[in-house]
């Protein structure tokens, strides 16, 4: 059985994509909204989630999400140990070459756009 973390996430409202597209290559991740709306692009799709909604996003595909309303969004994060860490590390990392290895370190790539 696999370990996973749950995450609570308030998500104050953000232009644009709260993160780059990119890939976890090693674990699943999913996102369920608990208030608000979140816009969520799996692959080349984008989705608007409402609260009650949710969606896993399977190891190997590109993603990323948006606050849609002025009121942001609260979600619930369930992903593996490995991204949870990736995350706490991606805040710390003060530079572009920091950030680079961050995401390589913990199995992941952000998508070129």
């Amino acid at each position: 059985m696999a370990d996973f973390v749950i995450r609570r996430w308030d998500l104050a409202h953000f232009p644009g994509d709260q993160a780059p597209a990119h890939v976890h290559h090693g674990g699943d991740e999913a996102f369920c909204v608990l208030r608000g709306r979140l816009e969520v692009l799996i692959g080349d799709e984008r989705r608007i989630l409402a609260a009650g909604d949710f969606v896993t996003v399977p190891a190997g595909t590109a993603h990323t999400f948006a606050t849609v309303d002025e009121a942001g969004a609260e979600v619930l994060a369930v992903m593996t140990p490995e991204i949870d860490e990736l995350v706490s590390a991606l805040h710390g990392a003060g530079t572009d070459e920091g950030r680079a290895a961050v995401w390589s370190r913990y199995r992941s790539s952000v998508v070129a756009g």
